[in-house]
């Protein structure tokens, strides 16, 4: 089944006091929907294309039937960041390998045991999402989030040279293929002209202009980053 994913409003900057949302680090990488209704899992990129055969280890995914999962597709890098042109290329490859190593990040869930669970507050969706998937696998792993603080969240984002943050209200719902206040994003526009400069300078100028690749930009960290940088976290907001 084909459902076109929520999307991010853009914000300037965090708001100063943003204590009552759900804050996630922005993933670089492609957005995905995992969908297994029927026992047949299916993968497809925001703009609707399966993509089922390129990534055959997501496929084969064992995850409860009845599923259709949004999150994000990274390719960890040596140092534990994601490495989009890596999986560019990967993507764009005509046979399907599983050299380039990925990791799918689920950030939420739409269908649950078959029956639709959009209309749920995102807090009750991430606790379904927990159930499909108790635990992280080299594979596949839940997005991680903390309670508001967005403003201190962005400046270790930025610290770390990361993407940037998503904001969450947590009693959105999913508004499939809509864009609206509940859900937004903020950018760290350094990381992005550096990207932007890479692409550029290594002849990936179509990745910019072919829509077909899907071109957005979103978060994850491995476990082994993500306790350093949460560790990092915690430690600029005690300063406060």
């Amino acid at each position: 089944m084909i459902i076109a994913p929520m999307l991010l409003q853009e914000l300037d900057s965090p708001a100063e006091d943003y204590a009552n949302v759900i804050t996630e680090l922005k993933l670089d990488g492609i957005r995905l929907i995992y969908s297994n209704i029927n026992g047949k899992p299916k993968l497809y990129t925001r703009c609707n294309q399966d993509v089922t055969a390129l990534f055959p280890e997501l496929s084969s995914m064992s995850l409860p039937q009845g599923i259709i999962l949004d999150g994000e597709l990274i390719s960890p890098a040596v140092d534990n960041k994601p490495n989009f042109f890596v999986l560019m290329e990967r993507f764009k490859s005509k046979k399907p390998t599983t050299q380039v190593p990925i990791q799918y990040v689920a950030f939420d869930i739409m269908y649950y045991k078959g029956r639709k669970v959009t209309q749920l507050a995102l807090r009750k969706r991430k606790d379904l999402l927990n159930l499909v998937i108790p635990t992280d696998t080299v594979t596949v792993v839940t997005s991680q989030w903390v309670e508001g603080n967005s403003k201190s969240y962005f400046e270790v984002v930025k610290e770390y040279n990361l993407e940037g943050i998503v904001m969450k209200k947590p009693q959105s719902k999913y508004h499939i293929g809509q864009r609206t206040d509940d859900w937004s994003k903020v950018l760290n526009y350094n990381y992005i002209k550096e990207k932007q400069k890479a692409l550029i300078n290594n002849n990936h100028r179509l990745l910019f202009e072919n829509k077909s690749y899907d071109m957005h930009y979103l978060k994850f960290l491995p476990i082994k980053n993500r306790k350093k940088l949460y560790a990092k976290y915690r430690k600029f907001l005690n300063k406060k």
